[in-house]
């Protein structure tokens, strides 16, 4: 075999192999991973209810706005699908509820209610607006269970009216923070901080009840 034989199938070689590998390497690139996703099959098509106006998004991170489908009034009824992230859930679309080719979408979990419940009326319930990303534990203290979370600027009910405190001892990890009850995703409940160290400063803002 020639040399110049050689060298051309070696650039055969060469090309082909390029040519099968790109793809590889650009389905990795665009890979992306979302933690904590999973499927509880207990919640699929299972009935939820709005308890506020909520945002629909085509992702996980609920944002940027170039992401979202579309707006749900509170009292929409939707069906989920059983996908569920730390505090978002996906809820199928419809026959072309926000989009006509879009069948699901991602809103967050704490604005959801069991299908039939009578929210009570605004003026009997104590809302508020997040400050700042606040996470929703199971007890009053950061130690515990997170079982769910608000981006900044959401809406948050309180449990009662007024709201249910509690102080924590002045010691790690909290040193005297205040935590509110608050309803949360699938009717259940949890705190939020709603203050620093020492109650100092405010995470929540007292807004009109939506």
């Amino acid at each position: 075999m020639t040399l110049m034989i050689r060298l051309r199938m070696a650039l055969a070689a060469a090309l082909s192999f390029s040519c099968l590998a790109t793809p590889v390497v650009v389905a990795q690139e665009s890979k992306t991973i979302v933690e904590g996703l999973r499927e509880d099959q207990s919640l699929i098509r299972k009935c939820r209810q709005l308890n506020r106006t909520l945002e629909v998004f085509d992702n996980t991170n609920l944002g940027p706005s170039t992401n979202r489908i579309g707006t749900l009034a509170a009292g929409t009824q939707v069906t989920l699908t059983g996908v569920i992230t730390q505090g978002r859930a996906q809820v199928f679309l419809g026959s072309g509820t926000l989009s006509s080719i879009q069948p699901v979408g991602w809103l967050s979990a704490a604005g959801l209610t069991t299908c039939g419940s009578a929210p009570l009326p605004p003026a009997n319930r104590a809302c508020f607006r997040a400050n700042f990303d606040l996470n929703v534990r199971s007890q009053p203290t950061s130690n515990s269970t997170l079982v769910a979370n608000y981006n900044a600027g959401d809406t948050i009910v309180a449990t009662t009216n007024p709201p249910t405190q509690q102080t924590s001892p002045n010691s790690a990890p909290d040193f005297g923070r205040v935590w509110m009850a608050v309803s949360i995703f699938n009717s259940g409940t949890g705190w939020v901080a709603r203050t620093g160290s020492n109650g100092q400063g405010s995470n929540v803002t007292s807004i009109r009840c939506p």
